[in-house]
């Protein structure tokens, strides 16, 4: 869901009791244990950084306003709010009676102190970038409080939902930082039990919720790194979901007596990514027509069928379809070896050219298998690839450096608007770009200030076909995230929502 803002002049009264969830009709019953690859590094909120972090959080805490398990934008602690004409000041008003896991009253000193902590320098926040519009707090009654804005900032909320926890002040205060990251206290739809680091971490239905109880009693995530375990332990009943399966296993999977497969979009886009922008002043990837050659080189939907086992979705561009309305009349570049080799030679470069390509192994599926089928699809028409195969740590750590001139990445939605892949991912000041183009730079800057959301889809659609014009990178495909699952398992994720919400999750005999 969204919100048609308008500015200026206009005073907006969001109010939405309508599609607040009610609480569940019976007792939460049975124990859903989940198996990811991996673990939060913290359970404080305001420290949060990995997908399993923003997993954990959003079973665990809630904001003024939240994604929900539908994936729309809802108001949560808060139960309006009000935009002042000029778009720097929203009032809202907080719902009455909400507890934290404690049993403690939410109150307006709660969200000050929750909302000041998290864009305190300090706090060394992972998600500041997200809320750094913030000025300041107020309190205006124990029932309302006021956020103003340094700048406008038209998707506030969208930012909000994903880096606007709460947590009890009192609490905090007497436990203190680490003793909070180790007994985290929340308002959300379950209440945290006990962690094995390195094993998992076990929840309970928090029968006191506001809004929705689950549906399930305990809830356990266990970590389990090894792709065949957690195989193992889906055909074993150990565990009634299993996360990020490789795509290799999908037939072992759906093989198993009881169990079923999910491929769930993820509303992550995949590209090569050129350096223009911090590479050699001599860069062949510097010539527009070079790079729309090497977009003709790739066979995306070999590579989709031969290594990603079907787990994937070809896009023209920078848009992920799960989460973004896309230009249906934009069509990814044609796989035609014959036209790049012929645009290689109209660009001066007949006989090819050889680059270094750096792909990381580990850190995206299959990256290894995807980087070696991507480099022969270059090699075959003339551009000679040496490719660097480096550790996860190793390649993310120097991928700062910049000077990578070709590299295999992805961008992973988060905020629902392709703002965040924009700021962070394209524009030229942007920490993770390698690109620069000061027409797209200044549409980007536009898009800050555009409320409407059809009027966003269309100026985002604009930077799209730019960027598409451009050849800005190699556009590839928006990947899907494969679940194995018990048939008792009763759970769907919202495509394009890569973390996992089991409020609604529920098991059948």
């Amino acid at each position: 869901m969204t919100f048609p803002f308008r500015f200026p002049g206009l005073v907006l009264l969001l109010c939405l009791s309508l599609i607040v969830p009610t609480a569940a009709l019976s007792a939460p019953t049975g124990k859903l244990t989940v198996a990811l690859p991996s673990e939060p590094a913290t359970l404080d909120p305001h420290k949060s950084s990995t997908r399993y972090n923003y997993t954990f959080n959003s079973n665990m805490f809630e904001g003024l306003y939240i994604r929900n398990d539908k994936a729309e934008l809802v108001p949560a602690l808060a139960e309006s709010v009000t935009v002042a004409p000029d778009g720097l000041t929203y009032t809202f008003r907080l719902r009455k009676g909400v507890k934290f896991h404690d049993g403690s009253v939410m109150s307006a000193d709660d969200v000050k102190f929750s909302m000041d902590r998290a864009i305190d320098p300090a706090t060394k926040n992972p998600l500041l970038s997200f809320i750094k519009s913030i000025d300041k707090v107020d309190i205006v009654n124990p029932d309302t409080v006021t956020i103003k804005l340094k700048e406008r900032d038209a998707i506030f909320l969208k930012k909000l939902a994903f880096a606007g926890w709460i947590i009890p002040k009192k609490y905090f205060q007497s436990v203190g930082e680490d003793g909070f990251a180790k007994k985290p206290i929340g308002t959300g739809p379950f209440k945290f039990v006990s962690r094995s680091i390195n094993e998992q971490i076990e929840m309970e239905a928090n029968e006191m919720h506001w809004g929705w109880v689950p549906k399930v009693k305990t809830l356990v995530m266990r970590t389990v790194p090894e792709d065949a375990v957690r195989l193992a332990m889906l055909q074993t009943g150990e565990a009634d979901v299993v996360a990020e399966m490789p795509p290799p296993l999908v037939d072992r999977i759906s093989a198993i007596r009881g169990v079923k497969t999910l491929s769930h979009p993820s509303g992550e886009i995949y590209w090569l990514v050129f350096n223009i922008k911090d590479g050699a002043k001599d860069s062949p990837l510097l010539n527009q027509k070079v790079r729309r050659a090497l977009n003709h080189a790739i066979d995306r939907q070999a590579i989709i069928g031969s290594v990603l086992k079907n787990q994937a979705v070809t896009i023209a561009g920078v848009l992920a379809p799960s989460v973004a309305a896309v230009d249906q009349n934009l069509k990814p570049y044609a796989y035609d070896p014959a036209l790049a080799k012929r645009m290689l030679a109209e660009a001066g470069y007949p006989n090819g050219f050889k680059i270094d390509m750096f792909s990381s192994v580990g850190r995206y599926t299959l990256d290894k298998d995807v980087s070696l089928a991507l480099a022969n699809n270059l090699k075959a028409v003339g551009v000679e690839v040496n490719l660097n195969l480096w550790e996860s740590s190793k390649w993310v750590a120097d991928l700062r450096k910049k000077y990578y001139p070709l590299s295999y990445q992805a961008f992973g939605n988060t905020i629902f608007d392709p703002e965040g892949l924009m700021i962070f991912g394209l524009h030229s000041n942007a920490f993770w770009s390698f690109y620069k183009n000061e027409a797209v730079d200044k549409m980007i800057d536009e898009s800050l200030k555009i409320g409407d959301q059809k009027e966003r889809d269309q100026h985002f659609q604009k930077i799209e076909k730019a960027l598409y014009d451009d050849a800005s990178h190699i556009f590839l495909w928006e990947s899907k995230i494969l679940f194995g699952m018990r048939d008792k398992v009763n759970w769907k994720p919202e495509p394009g929502d890569n973390v996992y919400k089991f409020w609604n999750a529920s098991l059948t005999n």
